[in-house]
């Protein structure tokens, strides 16, 4: 294996996520989180265009998965309150990064933060006016990062996954 310095964004191949990768996938999350989503969870988004993963030499070393959030159900109903009263509220599209990781052997090459920004431009040729993403408050590499391309704490979200972990909501309001 390559030498994890000598590795950068440049030397990986960039591709949708198929089929085919799931076991990679499966294989990272799981060294990645205490608490992996599940092969159905991540199988269903197979295919989909907000589902990148690069490799490196042939093999998968990262991936990321986003797309829009679909509105609340309070925010449909106030818009189709503000309709009827004559003063539509404009649907405010936002962005949600929901699984981003890359392989313990390649962290630290820029990998992660070439996929966030790949990432954060198709959320903006999708018309995301914002995008959101939850990150374990202890996760203070993953903070960095995301301080670093323009998010910001928003909120603390407690017991937010399914260990009890607690996590922060972060936004980055102009995409």
């Amino acid at each position: 294996m390559a030498q994890r310095s000598s590795i950068s964004p440049a030397d990986v191949v960039w591709s949708i996520a198929q089929p085919s990768n799931l076991d990679a996938v499966i294989a990272i999350e799981e060294q990645s989180f205490p608490t992996p989503w599940s092969r159905a969870a991540l199988g269903a988004y197979m295919g989909e265009e907000g589902f990148e993963v690069c490799a490196y030499q042939g093999r998968l070393v990262g991936y990321i998965l986003a797309g829009l959030q679909i509105p609340s159900l309070l925010d449909r109903l106030e818009r189709l309150t503000m309709s009827f009263l004559g003063s539509e509220k404009p649907a405010e599209l936002v962005g949600h990064v929901m699984n981003l990781a890359v392989h313990p052997d390649f962290r630290g090459c820029g990998l992660g933060r070439s996929l966030l920004q790949r990432s954060l431009s198709y959320l903006k040729e999708l018309g995301a006016s914002r995008v959101d993403l939850e990150v374990r408050v202890h996760n203070s590499t993953a903070i960095r990062l995301y301080e670093s391309e323009g998010f910001a704490i928003r909120q603390l979200l407690k017991g937010y996954y399914q260990n009890g972990d607690d996590a922060f909501l972060m936004s980055k309001p102009k995409v």
